[in-house]
């Protein structure tokens, strides 16, 4: 069933004494009230009719913002200063402080990031499984959202990162209906009022509130056009049949604290009083001067520059540069320079919350739209001649948040470090798109005959997703050749990701066991956490004809990286074990030898286990050894722990250096030597993530209300439901062989790793390889790589030498066909590699003969000049239908593959 919000509205409104009448705002002396202009219904004091908004509501869209250089508020606040009111406010008043929960969202399988405080208790405590760390309670919860990115440092109120003071109570079976709407906005009414708000000025909306399959009435807040919070009551669930009453009442209150900050200041934007000093020094470093005057007008109607609520961004910039009496081009290039300003300092902020988090910039996955961030800072430093200290900025940003956000001070470093790795990367991009840029460029400028051409917006668009290529860059080329660039006011928008939600891989999950597949049956009793060779079970279903399921079993199912157990069932082959809704299947050679009830006797291939299991063991510990020798930023960014190898991908930002790796291998020795207890521990979610934080979600999202934490002494705690309990100590992993490293994707590093008698027999097969390598050259091992080196140094040199040979015989080869020709193409076989042979086929092509050649690989190059009345294609097509073979190019160069290697006559 789907949720119409629209028709939702007009449904609560027609019950509005069910869903709105509160007594705590009748009793303040709040009117309920119709807005004159958009019909909104609203609450507001009697007080009001004596103003100007007599009879508009509180929405910036009817009054504007009024606040602006006319707060009234008579208490100026700063950032933490206002949270500081706020913190004190709630805690005094029965409400438990909750430690903010990372800006990376790794306890959720459906987010990248946090985006709403909300999250923090979703789905076990909302859905009543769990209890909630306080209730009811306050966190200022930081925030990253990418939706609004074109808006960010021209509305005046938008971020990509922000704190959402989140007020909660969580009304359950068990503590009954005691906080609601009475209490939640007696609190709002009060808590507004500490920070010095007066009760007359505010105005409460109602408004409706659905996501996530529930939904409820809801009350925003305004103070004079500005939004501070909205307060949702999380009431209703959609069901199969209808909707239907929560069995856990929520409240999910969220107040922006940068507005609650701004309305004390009354400032133009509220930039400047949430980046404080930081914003002040860029400011004064990049020597911006604007038309104050100009800027408070634009200012106080800027609130309608919202793409969300505007059809065309650019057409609405154009209506408010009318309503200033100026051009759009002549506003924006007087506020520009400043919003830049603006927008650079709260990218950087972001970057610095979500890597000191463990995201870190890429091309895809939550990692994209950091990087898509970064380089518009970038683009503003090159369009705006900003010098901007990015290491001055970060630690500016730590600095003023820290009462708040202590933890930031630990993730400078690396958020500075990894800015420098991202800005060459941004200028390598550039330098690489030169041609391609200047191509389009001037395929533009010659598309029309007497005016300059167009680069569109989604040359842009394909310019920047493809290859990287910022869109100032492309605008900078077109204004040097005199060609028009259609860059769009939200590009950056048009460019992001969804970066909310993880997206699904569609091929795998569609060879996966469904769900519906296996609905019906028990979930299947799980023994495979003691060492238990042998057990017995019956046989419950045959699902798809060969998965075997049965009501329990000793055999490990594939999860988290780890392979599954092999053995026996009744002497037959088990070549898979998978898990699917609780429900174990058993991939097996003979289906057919099972049937619905019958007894079947089990084998667990122990050796193969313990195996698998040394590998598990030491991936937490080269997690811990990789955080210890590179940084905290380092996560887990995907595994496999199979019998002969292992790997364990890792979020780092450059490649991991032989100097580093040697580092990291020793100290995941170091951890094996020490001998530490290997420990499991059952945990409810919540008690789990107090205990030990959110390290535990190094694997990544675990469903379920309980926690099965594994830890390696002090040095490794995570959510694993890996079988290491085969040993109780790491010292039984025995030795650890790091093999390979690999940049596997952009951002991820692969460390492929041995243990144990894995581990003993590759070492053994290196030491037979060098002890051959020795006998062959007649050297001992120490001038093993003296010799090598020196046959390295002696080859490359020959190698020059055949190169050169080579063109010479290219060049006196074409000469030869291209004096020769007489109208009729020829072909060769000659002793050339491939690259001669192309470089053969292009000295022809560049004349007025043709000419076909094939080496002894079977490599053809066909060559055919503009005057040769020939075509290259045409002639690989003719050698290709007698030689068998496949291939293609054009008119003057082609090249193929033949099967066969002859030499034909055209």
């Amino acid at each position: 069933m789907d949720l119409d919000k629209n028709e939702l509205k007009k449904q609560f409104a027609s019950e509005w004494e069910k869903h709105y009448k509160i007594k705590v705002l009748a009793d303040r002396g709040f009117i309920r009230q119709k807005c004159t202009k958009c019909s909104r219904m609203f609450w507001a004091k009697d007080s009001r009719r004596e103003t100007e908004n007599h009879g508009l509501c509180g929405d910036p869209s009817c009054i504007g913002y009024q606040f602006i250089g006319n707060t009234p508020v008579k208490k100026k606040l700063d950032y933490v200063g206002t949270w500081k009111e706020i913190e004190k406010y709630f805690t005094k008043n029965g409400h438990g402080y909750i430690k903010p929960y990372p800006t990376v969202a790794r306890w959720r399988d459906d987010l990248y990031f946090t985006i709403a405080s909300i999250n923090d208790f979703q789905p076990y405590v909302v859905n009543g499984e769990l209890d909630p760390p306080a209730n009811p309670l306050i966190v200022p919860q930081p925030c990253i959202r990418f939706s609004d990115v074109s808006n960010v440092g021209v509305s005046g109120r938008h971020y990509t990162n922000f704190v959402m003071v989140g007020q909660h109570a969580f009304n359950t079976k068990k503590t009954g209906l005691f906080y609601w709407k009475e209490q939640a906005l007696t609190h709002d009414l009060n808590y507004l009022k500490a920070v010095g708000i007066p009760e007359d000025e505010i105005v409460f909306q109602e408004d409706v509130w659905a996501g996530g399959g529930n939904f409820g009435p809801c009350i925003e807040y305004f103070v004079r056009g500005l939004e501070l919070g909205n307060c949702v009551f999380m009431q209703y669930e959609v069901t199969p049949t209808g909707t239907r009453e929560l069995e856990t009442k929520v409240i999910d209150m969220g107040a922006g604290l940068s507005r609650l900050a701004w309305i004390t200041s009354g400032e133009p934007t509220s930039y400047e009083v949430v980046f404080g000093k930081v914003i002040e020094d860029m400011k004064k470093k990049a020597g911006v001067s604007i038309d104050k005057d100009l800027f408070m007008k634009f200012a106080k109607i800027s609130g309608s520059l919202n793409e969300d609520e505007v059809g065309d961004l650019e057409k609405e910039k154009e209506r408010v540069a009318a309503m200033l009496g100026v051009s759009k081009k002549e506003l924006f290039d007087n506020l520009e320079p400043l919003q830049a300003l603006y927008a650079s300092a709260d990218h950087l902020c972001t970057l610095l919350f979500t890597i000191t988090d463990g995201m870190l910039p890429s091309n895809s996955g939550g990692g994209y739209n950091l990087r898509m961030v970064l380089r518009r800072v970038f683009g503003f430093q090159e369009k705006f001649g900003y010098d901007l200290d990015f290491a001055k900025i970060t630690e500016g940003h730590a600095k003023h948040l820290e009462y708040i956000f202590p933890h930031l001070k630990s993730g400078v470093s690396t958020t500075v470090d990894v800015i420098e790795e991202e800005k060459k990367r941004y200028l390598s991009t550039k330098e690489k798109a030169k041609s391609i840029v200047f191509n389009l460029v001037k395929k533009a400028k010659g598309s029309t005959a007497h005016s300059s051409g167009k680069v569109s917006a989604q040359d842009l668009i394909t310019l920047y997703k493809s290859q990287g290529i910022p869109p100032d860059y492309v605008v900078e080329i077109g204004k040097e050749n005199d060609v028009d660039i259609e860059m769009p006011g939200n590009f950056y928008t048009l460019v992001k990701e969804k970066e909310e939600f993880v997206a699904v891989d569609e091929e795998a999950a569609q060879k996966k066991i469904l769900p519906s597949e296996v609905a019906s049956l028990p979930k299947t009793s799980g023994l495979y956490y003691t060492r238990d060779k042998h057990f017995q079970a019956e046989v419950l279903s045959v699902v798809r004809g060969k998965y075997v399921v049965l009501d329990k079993t000793a055999m490990y199912p594939e999860g988290g990286g780890q392979a599954s157990d092999q053995g026996m069932l009744n002497g037959i082959q088990v070549t898979n074990v998978m898990k699917q809704s609780g429900v174990i299947l058993h991939e097996v050679k003979d289906p057919t030898k099972f049937k619905l009830g019958m007894i079947v006797g089990g084998e667990v291939d122990l050796v193969r286990r313990k195996i698998i299991a040394r590998h598990h063991s030491a991936a937490h510990l080269l997690n811990a050894a990789c955080r210890h020798v590179l940084g905290p930023h380092i996560w887990q960014a995907g595994s496999n722990k199979d019998v002969d190898k292992a790997h364990l991908d890792l979020t780092h930002y450059r490649r991991i250096t032989n100097e580093e790796l040697a580092l990291i291998e020793q100290k995941v020795n170091d951890y094996i030597m020490a001998d530490l207890p290997v420990a499991t521990e059952l945990l409810p979610r919540n008690v789990a993530e107090s205990k030990y934080g959110f390290t535990l979600y190094q694997g990544g999202a675990i469903p379920g209300k309980e926690l099965r934490v594994v830890s390696m002494g002090d040095v490794d705690t995570e959510a694993c439901g890996g079988t290491h309990t085969m040993h109780s100590h790491t010292g039984e992993i025995g030795c650890f062989k790091i093999v390979k490293r690999e940049s596997v994707k952009d951002g991820v590093e692969r460390i492929t790793y041995k243990c144990g008698n894995v581990a003993l027999q590759y070492m053994e097969e290196k030491d037979r390889l060098i002890h051959d390598a020795c006998e062959v050259l007649s050297v001992s091992e120490g001038e093993l790589v003296r010799t090598v080196d020196r046959f390295f140094s002696e080859w490359k040199t020959q190698r020059k030498k055949l190169e050169n040979l080579s063109e010479l015989l290219v060049r006196d080869e074409a000469k030869e066909i291209i004096e020769s020709y007489n109208g009729i193409p020829v072909m060769k076989l000659l002793d050339l590699d491939d690259n001669s042979l192309r470089k053969l086929g292009l000295a022809v092509a560049e004349s007025n003969a043709a000419a076909a050649f094939i080496n002894k690989s079977g490599t053809i190059v066909c060559g055919a000049g503009a005057g040769s009345n020939k075509s290259a294609k045409q002639l690989l097509e003719q050698i290709l239908k007698e030689l068998d073979g496949s291939g293609g190019g054009s008119d003057r160069i082609a090249q193929g593959k033949a099967k066969k290697v002859a030499v034909l006559k055209f």
